[in-house]
């Protein structure tokens, strides 16, 4: 603006405070250009600000140095920025390098396949044998978890996080889930009745999404108004309408069910509780006012 600073200064002023940027940024400013060149700075709302963050994505950086060797950056979105600009969807459809030492499993998987393996019979590890009282030996075990009946809301827990005796990792693999009519009759064992198929479809109402690695993270929530319809996605104080086709993503986490014959005589309900249009020629009552 001036060729009374420094480009220094200039530079400085240009990363902004909460940029973390405590460096000469060469994506900033062209250094062909003397200062006295520069035109004068227009303000405008920042899309985003960037910093040097560790793997975690955190800032706790202990010298200058661990920049070089650990060169991570996180971006912070301006929250109107970002309630504009930002899809959350297309953001999470990249493949990381071989360089981070992960590859995107481009396969997605089923959510009726994950519902399988967890009703499969399963083998117990080496290193959890049990305990035979008959043979009074440590032997190689099965189990197999069953489902007798189901509830009006069903939570179904994605398992995102991998543990092993070498490594922990979190699974970003797409879940493929259905926004309605989830069968589980399948998968119960109790006798059904066959005059009440309700009992065992489920729609969905909301999601929990978890983006980050295994230390830190970030959630945020799509949701279903009951009474509209309308899908709505809640990332902290912001909030906005989404299409269905947005609300399946890797960082689905917690899956939310509601049985339909619960959803249909909550809208019986709200229908039947619902007052009664004014007749002709009536005034309404300015004192009384009916909250649902």
């Amino acid at each position: 603006p001036s060729t009374s600073g420094s480009l220094q200064e200039l530079e400085q002023e240009q990363a902004g405070p909460s940029s973390g940027v405590s460096r000469r940024c060469p994506f900033l400013l062209d250094n062909s250009l003397h200062t006295s060149q520069w035109p004068p700075r227009r303000r405008h709302k920042q899309l985003f600000t960037l910093q040097t963050v560790n793997s975690n994505g955190t800032s706790d950086r202990t010298s200058p140095e661990e920049v070089h060797t650990q060169p991570y950056i996180a971006m912070d979105w301006e929250p109107e920025m970002k309630r504009r600009y930002y899809d959350e969807v297309e953001a999470e459809g990249y493949v990381k390098h071989d360089c981070v030492g992960y590859m995107l499993k481009k396969t997605p998987v089923q959510l009726q396949e994950c519902i399988k393996l967890f009703t499969t019979v399963e083998t117990l590890e080496k290193e959890n044998p049990w305990f035979c009282s008959s043979c009074k030996q440590h032997q190689l075990a099965t189990k197999k978890l069953d489902l007798w009946m189901l509830p009006e809301v069903l939570i179904i827990h994605l398992k995102r996080f991998s543990f092993s005796k070498f490594s922990r990792e979190k699974l970003d693999t797409l879940v493929q889930f259905p926004l309605r009519d989830l069968d589980f009759s399948e998968f119960v064992i109790k006798p059904q009745n066959k005059s009440t198929p309700d009992l065992y479809k489920y729609d969905l109402i909301a999601v929990s999404n978890h983006y980050g690695g295994m230390r830190d993270g970030h959630y945020t929530t799509f949701a279903c108004n009951k009474d509209s319809g309308q899908w709505h996605y809640f990332d902290d104080n912001n909030v906005s309408p989404v299409n269905e086709n947005q609300i399946q993503s890797k960082a689905a986490y917690v899956l939310f069910y509601q049985r339909q014959d619960v959803g249909r005589r909550q809208s019986q309900t709200a229908s039947s509780d619902s007052p009664a249009p004014p007749a002709s020629g009536s005034t309404s009552n300015p004192e009384i006012m009916d909250v649902n």
